[in-house]
């Protein structure tokens, strides 16, 4: 009987109020919270009215006959956002628009049978590094389109 209210008041002495005892998430790095930071704000920017959205091989319709489907990325040499850089870099991605071939500019206007058409937004953003521990794997690019 002794050992068993000596193991009850044991018990109660290690519990804590408000329940059990759960553990604390850990804090993200600095890096984690900026790329967290700018995939929302990227989000935002991709989800504004007037832009469609398309990943690699699938197709954006933004109306009167224009369509886009990215084909592959061509050349990713944006600056990191964590990196401090000389040349601010650029996006080049191979398309179809409408039927025809386009190579598409990040920020760059491109002139076409059926329109004039825009690669407006990028996601993700560039990072130089990528804490996949407390991210998981970098996303797939997401193209944002707008009629030019």
């Amino acid at each position: 009987m002794r050992a068993l209210m000596f193991a009850v008041l044991v018990l109660a002495a290690c519990a804590r109020p408000g329940g059990p005892v759960v553990a604390e998430p850990q804090a993200s790095s600095p890096v984690a919270q900026q790329i967290r930071a700018d995939m929302q704000r990227l989000d935002g920017e991709l989800g504004a009215q007037g832009i469609v959205v398309a990943g690699i091989g699938q197709t954006a319709d933004l109306g009167g006959g224009l369509t886009v489907r990215p084909l592959a990325v061509m050349e990713d040499s944006r600056c990191p956002n964590n990196v401090a850089c000389i040349w601010a870099g650029r996006l080049r991605l191979r398309t179809n628009v409408s039927g025809q071939e386009v190579e598409l500019t990040l920020g760059e206007v491109a002139s076409t049978q059926h329109g004039a058409v825009m690669l407006a937004v990028v996601s993700p953003g560039p990072w130089a590094d990528w804490p996949t521990a407390e991210l998981g794997a970098k996303p797939a690019y997401r193209f944002g389109f707008r009629r030019g």
